[in-house]
């Protein structure tokens, strides 16, 4: 029974070398290279399995499009499916080579359970990442209106105010002014402030900046107290947004904090109990 477990693990760890050495033959003219997905790469870039794959993907391709501008590529895409999918195949490898050393065959389907929600906890993963992207996206666009409201009631054109409010913000690596800055530029390579500022509105994927985006345009060519009044009204509901995001970010944190004090309580009731418990035996 042993020989045969060992048998099938060891063929298991010789599919999973050759995926790698193909994969790696493939890469050799350039690319990144990971233990765990290249072997998964490999063989998800075949066009047979990346169709049929390609329908259970469309929740993570919706997810990575929206932290990478709008856009996912394919590329992206077999790269997180495959790190996810290598990462269950290493765990389950792993883990049945455990077995087999311990003499525990128990550990098998083990190491099946923990290996199939290997890509359920990636994309929960990615779910808190994208949750993360825009929250940080409406807790900055308040700031960045009370900035730009300043500018421009300085005399500042909404352009140059925009400029400026990247420059200052240029090394700080936010969402909000990478998507900015990409708007700037394509304006500045000759295409529409309407364009410009829609395609802004769609890579943030948040209903505010789509909000803010659409001020922008209705009221720019106005000019005057007529686009302060806006911009201010907008500044206000935005405000309430961050409070909301504030809010719930707040409860999220103390939902967390709720189990360490109850394991802390369990524990300290063992410690005062259990005293109590041995002088009543005897």
């Amino acid at each position: 029974m042993m020989a045969a477990a060992i048998s099938v693990w060891s063929l298991f760890g010789l599919v999973y070398l050759l995926l790698h050495l193909q994969a790696l033959k493939t890469a050799r003219g350039g690319g990144k290279r990971n233990l765990l997905a290249a072997p998964m790469a490999r063989l998800l870039n075949r066009p047979p399995i990346y169709r049929h794959l390609l329908g259970l993907l469309q929740r993570p391709q919706a997810a990575l499009a929206a932290l990478h501008g709008g856009a996912c590529t394919r590329e992206r895409l077999i790269g997180w499916a495959a790190e996810a999918l290598g990462l269950s195949y290493a765990v389950f490898l792993s883990v049945g080579l455990l077995g087999i050393a311990a003499e525990s065959p128990e550990l098998v389907p083990f190491g099946a359970v923990v290996a199939a929600l290997m890509p359920l906890l990636r994309w929960r993963e990615l779910k808190e990442k994208v949750n993360r992207h825009r929250q940080s996206i409406v807790l900055e666009l308040p700031e960045l209106l009370n900035r730009l409201l300043l500018m421009v009631n300085a005399g500042e054109n909404v352009m140059r105010a925009l400029e400026r409010c990247v420059q200052r913000q240029a090394a700080d690596g936010h969402p909000l002014y990478a998507e900015l800055r990409s708007a700037l530029e394509a304006m500045k390579r000759g295409e529409t402030m309407a364009i410009a500022m829609e395609e802004f509105g769609r890579r943030c994927a948040v209903p505010e900046a789509k909000m803010f985006a659409s001020t922008l345009l209705t009221n720019a060519k106005r000019g005057g107290e007529t686009f302060v009044s806006s911009l201010r009204e907008l500044s206000q509901t935005l405000w309430e947004r961050r409070k909301a995001v504030a809010r719930t970010l707040g409860e999220q944190a103390s939902s967390k904090m709720a189990f360490p004090l109850v394991l802390i309580f369990l524990i300290v009731m063992v410690l005062v109990g259990t005293p109590a418990m041995f002088m009543m035996s005897i």
